[in-house]
Formats: C-alpha cells, structure tokens, sequence
C-alpha cells in the first residue's frame, strides 16, 4: 500500500523526530512511503486569523499535491482536521 506522508509545517521545523517516528510506523507496517516534496503549510495559521483568502492558494496546492494519492498520513490532528472540515 502507497501513503503519502504530509508533514505539517510546525512538525518539519520544531518537531522532526515526529516525522521520521511517523515514517518509521509507516514503514514497520509495511506501507510504500512517498514524501511530496512541493508540500507547504496546510493553512491553519492564516485560516485561524480570519486570512481565509490568502488560505486558498495553499489549500488548492495540497489538493493537487495529494490528489493522486489513496492514503494521505498526517502525524497532526489540527492540520488533518484543516483539511479535512475547512477546506470547502
């Protein structure tokens, strides 16, 4: 099975070990772990200071990122819960 990883921003910059711990899992599981390099911020910081214009361009890029992918794998409540309840 192919996931892909997307790593929130705070996590790839404050929090690394939580990356590689998550691909780590993914692995020990037998999962096919792709990282898409294009991935950005989920938006979450803007959206939650009401910037919700300047939030779209980031949301449709991860739509595209990740579009092509059965599973996506996020080591982030808040940033999966971004995506999934916020982006429409």
């Amino acid at each position: 099975m192919q996931v892909a990883l997307f790593l929130p921003c705070y996590i790839d910059q404050w929090y690394p070990d939580v990356g590689f711990a998550t691909l780590r899992l993914l692995e020990q599981f037998g999962a096919e772990v792709a990282f898409p390099t294009a991935q950005t911020c989920c938006g979450q910081p803007m959206a939650n200071a009401g910037c919700t214009a300047q939030t779209r361009p980031l949301a449709v890029a991860f739509l595209e990122i990740f579009r092509d992918y059965e599973y996506v794998v996020c080591p982030s409540g808040s940033c999966t819960a971004m995506v999934r309840k916020h982006y429409d």
